[in-house]
């Protein structure tokens, strides 16, 4: 035992104050007196009240008291909006687990209930039916977008045979051009040779004109710058002969230049061939630009076609709206499961306040009525700072309540001292109740007894015969008829004694004169007394 707390169970002994003890030194004194005449003792020889150290049982207990408090409490709520048609909740009442104590009127709770189940009703068929109409309407643009891919694949084939079309004219239309070309050269060719006979032609006629003219004004015998008559006629007839070589072979060219494509020397490049291919690849690319266009038009349609078929987002939407109602149906089911259930207790205990009464509304999550347990129930302590040392954690204690007492564990003791309403500073613990039963009642007072220490088989000594010094605790031994003065270690201190750990052996005398005369080596002879039992 620590010596703040030896030094503490000190001042806390019983001390018999002075309008008493006066009384009885005076008895003492009388007492003393008498004996000594009656038995002629010894002059100077004091007559002292003793008691022998002996070993016995010693308990320390420390005292103290509080409230009594539950440990579990419990707020109702409301789960529903409803009327309260029956309130069974009295403040102060007792009530058992499973007690009914809240019913309510269930009437709004069941229509609202049918009336999400309708609603999960018509969502259900509203997308049933968005996805069939979608089906249908899928159906429809699905040959929609067949016939249009039909249209486009007939378009694209001819575009397609319009451009092997073109690149065949296009082909003849040069190979047409180079033969022309080749043409024309000969042509050009041929042209000139005539134009070559033309001038042949023009000179032989000017040279038979000339001799012609000659012969015309010669005799028969005449010359003419040398010729004669006869040289004059051959030569008009050579140049007769030689122009009409020059014509035939004209006729011959025109012939050629007829089989050419050209009638003269003014016939031009080419002919109706050309002209007919050139207009046929030039409608041919009017129509492949035609094509292209309805092409393109087919497309755009096609592209523009709505896709009648729901897309992952309105299906999405159409679950959500589904589960939406689902889960409206499934909680306007719970809170009517929860109204029909009403509130029930769900422990022993008492109820400590009362917020509705019946006929009036709950609202949901509103506040019904509390309940405080009376089993799990502990004493809350508030004890002075200078006994901190005597709350020790699992220290089992006593506890009385009016006429009733129950078994009790030290719970928690707080780590803080905090000042009460009087200003002193205080330690709370909790202490709590082992063995509860129907009597406890929550909010009164009760005493508490705790154990600090014990022990079996200890030296011990009436509380009243230490005393104590500056330094430190002795007692009067009397040994050899005379007074001595004896210093002692004090362990445990009960109520009535305390436990002596050294100074002192067992059988000694020691002086329980409590009359303030006692001087140490005084002679005097003892009296024993047995000291009183008790903790």
């Amino acid at each position: 035992m620590s010596k703040e707390r030896r030094r503490k169970y000190r001042r806390r002994r019983k001390k018999l104050p002075g309008w008493v003890i006066l009384p009885i030194l005076a008895g003492m004194a009388v007492i003393c007196f008498g004996i000594s005449k009656a038995v002629g003792g010894n002059v100077g020889e004091v007559k002292l009240n003793v008691v022998e150290a002996g070993y016995e049982s010693v308990k320390e207990v420390y005292h103290t008291s509080g409230t009594v408090v539950s440990e579990r409490s419990k707020t109702f709520y409301s789960p529903v909006n409803a009327p309260i048609k029956e309130n069974k909740a009295r403040v102060g009442e007792a009530v058992k687990k499973g007690d009914k104590l809240i019913i309510f009127d269930t009437k709004n709770l069941d229509r609202d209930n049918q009336t999400s189940r309708l609603q999960t009703l018509s969502a259900k068929y509203t997308s049933q039916d968005a996805k069939e109409q979608s089906g249908r309407a899928a159906k429809s643009m699905g040959e929609v977008k067949k016939q249009q891919d039909a249209a486009v694949s007939e378009l694209k084939t001819q575009i397609k045979k319009k451009n092997t079309k073109i690149q065949k004219l296009e082909k003849q239309v040069k190979e047409s051009a180079k033969q022309s070309e080749k043409a024309a050269g000969e042509r050009a060719g041929i042209q000139k040779k005539m134009a070559d006979n033309l001038d042949s032609q023009s000179v032989c006629r000017a040279k038979k004109e000339n001799a012609q003219r000659q012969l015309d004004n010669l005799g028969e015998e005449e010359q003419d710058g040398g010729q004669t008559k006869a040289q004059l006629i051959d030569e008009a007839q050579n140049a007769t002969n030689e122009i009409s070589r020059l014509e035939r072979e004209y006729r011959t060219f025109e012939q050629e230049l007829k089989q050419l494509g050209g009638d003269s020397l003014e016939g031009g490049i080419g002919g109706t061939e050309d002209s007919t291919l050139v207009q046929s690849l030039a409608q041919a690319k009017q129509e492949l630009e035609a094509l292209k266009s309805s092409l393109a038009q087919a497309e755009n349609s096609k592209q523009a076609t709505a896709d009648a078929k729901l897309t992952d987002a309105q299906i999405k939407n159409l679950k959500v709206s589904e589960d939406l109602a689902q889960m409206a149906e499934l909680t306007s089911k719970e809170l009517l499961e929860k109204g029909k259930e009403g509130i029930r207790a769900e422990f022993d205990g008492i109820i400590s306040d009362v917020k509705v009464f019946e006929g009036s509304d709950a609202i949901q999550g509103g506040e019904l009525f509390t309940l405080v347990s009376n089993r799990d129930v502990c004493v809350e302590l508030e004890v002075s700072a200078g006994d901190f040392d005597n709350l020790v954690t699992g220290e089992k204690a006593v506890v009385t309540m009016g006429n009733h007492t129950y078994q009790g564990t030290l719970e928690s003791v707080n780590k803080i001292a905090l000042k009460n309403e009087k200003g002193n500073p205080v330690i709370g613990a909790k202490l709590s109740i082992d063995n509860p039963d129907d009597d406890i009642y929550i909010g009164v007072s009760a005493k508490v007894n705790m154990t600090v220490a014990e022990k079996e088989n200890a030296l011990c000594l009436p509380n009243e015969v230490i005393n104590t010094a500056a330094d430190g605790d002795f007692v009067y031994v009397l040994k050899d008829g005379a007074v001595k003065k004896q210093k002692v270690e004090v362990g445990i201190v009960s109520s009535s004694k305390s436990e002596v750990l050294s100074g002192i052996e067992e059988g000694d005398q020691i002086v329980s004169d409590i009359s303030g005369n006692i001087k140490e080596g005084m002679k005097a002879e003892g009296i024993r007394q047995e000291a009183a039992d008790g903790e």
